[in-house]
């Protein structure tokens, strides 16, 4: 008997060896969770959650919608409870596109953001901030962090870097935890936009999840801003960690002529 050598099994192989059989046309909870988690991350209110109907809605088999459910509300998107049934949690959408203060995030819909400050400090001026906000010359860096709440429901952190011209760095008072308000504020310039603006994901610190209430190693979204004036000039470094179970990033985006 002639024996051949076993090589490795190619992914695709091992997918369709060991996918179940579907009696439905979308019966991969891979596929269900992302098509029901994006629906709900795009609906501005709370709603109830039915197996019968969600089984013709993502067109899966009701032991896929309940394990889908389950996985859901392990994240945090769904809540359950034999009185109140199944319930979508509520989750921010925050526009990525346009540049705004915190307490303007949500544009013609008011979603209530607000910071409430943690701590600020002048820093002298970091080497990676410096090249970041391609500073020359004696300028200062102020940090400041704060926590981004809706509602007293805190979603998440803010780290703002902000680069201060000598002139400005002098008796500066921290009064607007905001780096775009406290720079239009103090500065005497107006933030036109991001020069970059970078999108992640990271895992909470034990610092972080205490600050924000999830469990240590939760996902987080990490959203970095640098901020310019009218003039181009790089003038902060704005990093948020952000609760991915409560925020959602809505954007508009234009192919390419």
């Amino acid at each position: 008997m002639t024996t051949h050598p076993v090589g490795p099994v190619r992914p695709e192989t091992l997918y369709q060896r060991h996918r179940q059989t579907p009696d439905r046309l979308n019966n991969s909870m891979r596929r269900a969770y992302d098509l029901l988690r994006s629906s709900l991350q795009s609906s501005c209110e709370s709603q109830y959650l039915v197996e019968g109907e969600l089984t013709g809605a993502l067109s899966a088999s009701r032991n896929t919608v309940r394990a889908v459910l389950q996985l859901l509300a392990k994240d945090g998107l769904v809540t359950r409870s034999p009185k109140r049934g199944t319930r979508s949690a509520r989750v921010t959408t925050l526009r990525i596109n346009h540049i705004a203060p915190v307490e303007a995030f949500g544009g013609e819909r008011a979603i209530h953001t607000q910071l409430r400050a943690l701590e600020y400090q002048t820093l002298g001026c970091p080497g990676l901030v410096r090249e970041r906000l391609q500073l020359v010359g004696d300028w200062t860096v102020l940090m400041m962090e704060s926590l981004l709440l809706q509602h007293e429901m805190v979603l998440g952190i803010l780290v703002s870097y902000v680069a201060l011209s000598p002139e400005e760095s002098r008796g500066v008072v921290v009064d607007e935890p905001d780096a775009i308000l406290f720079l239009e504020k103090h500065s005497d310039v107006r933030i036109r936009g991001s020069k970059s603006t970078t999108i992640g994901a990271i895992a909470a610190d034990e610092q972080s999840a205490w600050l924000v209430g999830v469990e240590v190693g939760a996902p987080m979204l990490f959203l970095e801003d640098v901020l310019e004036d009218e003039q181009g000039q790089p003038r902060a470094l704005s990093q948020f960690r952000l609760r991915s179970d409560l925020i959602a990033f809505q954007t508009h985006a234009v192919r390419s002529t």
